[in-house]
């Protein structure tokens, strides 16, 4: 709960966003970017300083092992998770989103970077032009009809026009609930190429896209993948665990469900081939918020 000053701050930026939306110098660590008045970015950061450097420590952890990484990013947004990355790691990065909304930012934030790319698309089971656009609101994102067409491709359609990520090592999502969606139509990519992932799982979202949270990780376990590492929705490390654990996952899947928004994890899974990743990752970060919280 934030303190009466902040919630009248936050409450007071909200108001003037809807009229005056301009952008904003932010600092991330080392890298700066832009982003509009609205952005929740800042509010969240202060409030939890590790919130998002998870991702750009497992990049490092990933090339370790992978000096010649590329990642994956889908759903971009601004451009906030490649510059995250960048305080640690500078692989190339493919940078893929279907809003509209920041799309002129992201190119903004990112047009620094040499080895930075944009493919402008939903991800989907399929590659075609639809009368739909995405919205977003309260965290969450649904498809609403519209006038104009828009893009949604396959992850494989994808790569072939962007061939230098055909083998990237690190595949993060973030689409507001649609990510267990979108892991299941890149089944091929999964089971060949193996990334480690990161994505956000929400149940509440996951089942309210008609998909079931429970079905999830035995899926990813067909596909290769055999360590998970979960982290809270604020960055903080929580657990690590064997795909195999049923009896734990389960019981982590009913805590975090009918939870409308407010509480979920992202989860990092590894390939069974991985395990060493997977080791490096468990070890440093239990260190890293050792170092954090003092104890």
């Amino acid at each position: 709960m934030g303190s009466i000053k902040e919630i009248f701050k936050n409450k007071l930026v909200k108001l003037v966003s809807k009229f005056y939306d301009p952008l904003l110098d932010y600092q991330v660590g080392n890298q700066s970017i832009k982003l509009p008045l609205s952005h929740r970015l800042p509010e969240t950061q202060a409030i939890y300083p590790d919130y998002n450097f998870n991702i750009a420590r497992l990049s490092k952890y990933v090339a370790g092992k992978y000096p010649d990484l590329c990642v994956i990013d889908i759903g971009a947004n601004i451009g906030d998770t490649v510059a995250y990355i960048k305080n640690y790691v500078d692989p190339p990065i493919l940078c893929i989103d279907g809003d509209e909304k920041y799309l002129d930012i992201l190119r903004q934030n990112v047009a620094k970077y040499k080895n930075v790319s944009i493919c402008h698309t939903l991800v989907g089971a399929e590659t075609k032009e639809m009368n739909y656009e995405l919205k977003k609101e309260r965290g969450t994102a649904y498809l609403q009809e519209s006038k104009e067409k828009n893009k949604i491709s396959t992850i494989e359609d994808i790569l072939k026009k962007f061939p230098d990520f055909k083998k990237s090592k690190l595949l993060k999502i973030d689409t507001d609930g649609f990510d267990s969606i979108i892991l299941r139509t890149c089944r091929q990519f999964l089971s060949t190429v193996q990334p480690v992932l990161f994505f956000e799982f929400d149940p509440f979202l996951i089942a309210q896209n008609n998909d079931d949270p429970f079905t999830l990780l035995p899926y990813l376990k067909n596909c290769g993948y055999q360590h998970l590492v979960f982290f809270m929705n604020n960055g903080d490390y929580l657990l690590s665990c064997d795909i195999d654990d049923k009896a734990l996952t389960d019981q982590l899947i009913q805590y975090f469900s009918g939870r409308n928004v407010e509480l979920f994890v992202d989860i990092c899974a590894f390939p069974g081939a991985d395990k060493d990743i997977f080791d490096t990752c468990v070890r440093e970060e239990l260190k890293h918020f050792k170092e954090v919280r003092k104890f």
